[in-house]
């Protein structure tokens, strides 16, 4: 059976649209799509409209492209005003001599979910951590595994309802179904990190357009999720102030010329300004002098965010995201961080942009939901495949007192049934 999942991530300035398959714990790109975001402004949609005209672009041509319909695509949504819990959940197994099932570890998790929180939170995801069973703990769903109660510490994560509803309505409004959904900090470091990094711990800077989230991660936990005002936007500026041209040439100068790297040898010409009798002209070299500072002054403005994660200097550093798509950038981010940083780049065909990481990680999120819930419904079927899959959207719950439509609060009912 082929493992098919289509992700869609909704970002301030793009939006991605990524299908996959899981082959042998790898993900083989079947489609990968990018295209300038136009509603969505600091992590959260101002234009409808807008919005739903750019999935339903993004959606056609990745139909056209695959010869098939895309009914339903997991989202991801910017990690703007998220919250995190640890939280542990129990209960009893239905039927301790045949061993724990998805319908036991789903009850284990509902009961993760009852804590308190704000009137206008809503949970996003409920991920476990650790499942203990029979004197025993274990990092994998132990399904099958023979035991009177299940215990799981798990990690919820939760955003506000008026950001969450919007996101939820646009992709309905489109003709899509939502099978599952989480932020893209989280998605970042499923593909990034591997289990090692994860427990032993590890910074994240996922770099966008005019903000950056920053996310640490501690014994299998996202411990830390903020954001700061400053991304690929940052650098572009320090250009065209600089430069004194418009922010659209700046742009066009950094990604044709732009690197941090301030030894390149190339003394040529690129740009002259002239300022009465006299003219200043600019090299690449002296580019990559203008960026390397503008990369300085965002590392300060990210080195404040973490100084609250005690001795944040000794976990390494990882740099994804389309903002952070400039050479050498991890040099001056190093300089002024103090730690080891490193960029990280997708060596997947197909998806090899930074943009890309945070769809790449939803799909691993999705394999892994098997374990919990099993097979479901199928996200797309290609041509000449029988077999194809996806998950049903699990997680989101509902506070009491909002308002909403009732397609999406139909949705959201549906979530985690409560079978005590």
């Amino acid at each position: 059976m082929k493992d098919i999942y289509a992700v869609l991530d909704l970002g301030s300035s793009t939006i991605k649209l990524v299908v996959g398959e899981i082959v042998n714990s790898n993900v083989n790109i079947l489609y990968a799509s990018m295209i300038p975001s136009h509603g969505i402004k600091n992590g959260e949609i101002k234009n409808q409209s807008l919005v739903i005209e750019d999935i339903r672009q993004i959606i056609a041509s990745g139909q056209s492209a695959l010869n098939t319909k895309i009914e339903r695509v997991a989202l991801n949504i910017p990690t703007h005003k998220s919250r995190l819990y640890q939280c542990q959940g129990s209960c009893m197994v239905h039927r301790p001599q045949d061993g724990i099932t998805n319908e036991d570890i789903i009850r284990a998790l509902n009961d993760a979910k009852r804590f308190e929180r704000k009137e206008n939170e809503e949970i996003i995801s409920v991920i476990p951590v650790t499942y203990y069973y029979s004197q025993t703990s274990s990092k994998e769903a132990p399904i099958g595994k023979k035991s009177a109660n299940l215990t799981i510490d798990a990690m919820v994560i939760t955003t506000r309802s008026k950001i969450l509803y919007p996101y939820l309505r646009v992709v309905e409004l489109s003709g899509l179904e939502v099978v599952d959904i989480s932020i893209d900090a989280y998605g970042c470091a499923k593909e990034a990190f591997d289990e090692v990094y994860l427990e032993e711990g590890a910074i994240l800077i996922d770099i966008g357009y005019k903000s950056s989230s920053i996310s640490f991660f501690y014994e299998g936990y996202l411990q830390l999720l903020t954001t700061v005002p400053v991304g690929g936007y940052s650098l572009t500026k320090k250009l065209a102030n600089e430069l004194q041209i418009p922010i659209p040439k700046a742009e066009a100068y950094k990604i044709k010329y732009g690197t941090c790297n301030r030894q390149i040898g190339n003394e040529d010409i690129i740009h002259t300004i002239y300022m009465g009798d006299e003219e200043k002209n600019y090299s690449q070299r002296d580019l990559a002098e203008l960026l390397y500072d503008a990369a300085k002054e965002m590392a300060q403005v990210i080195k404040e965010k973490i100084s609250v994660i005690e001795g944040s200097s000794k976990y390494e550093m990882l740099i994804v995201g389309g903002g952070g798509e400039l050479e050498d950038i991890a040099k001056p981010m190093m300089e002024v961080l103090g730690s080891s940083v490193r960029v990280y780049r997708p060596e997947i065909i197909g998806a090899r942009k930074m943009s890309y990481v945070s769809c790449l990680g939803m799909i691993y999120f999705l394999n892994d939901r098997i374990k919990i819930l099993g097979k479901q419904k199928p996200s797309l079927v290609l041509p000449e495949l029988t077999h194809t899959m996806s998950l049903r959207f699990k997680g989101l719950t509902k506070s009491t007192g909002q308002k909403s439509d009732k397609k999406i609060n139909k949705l959201i009912d549906a979530i985690f049934t409560e079978n005590e």
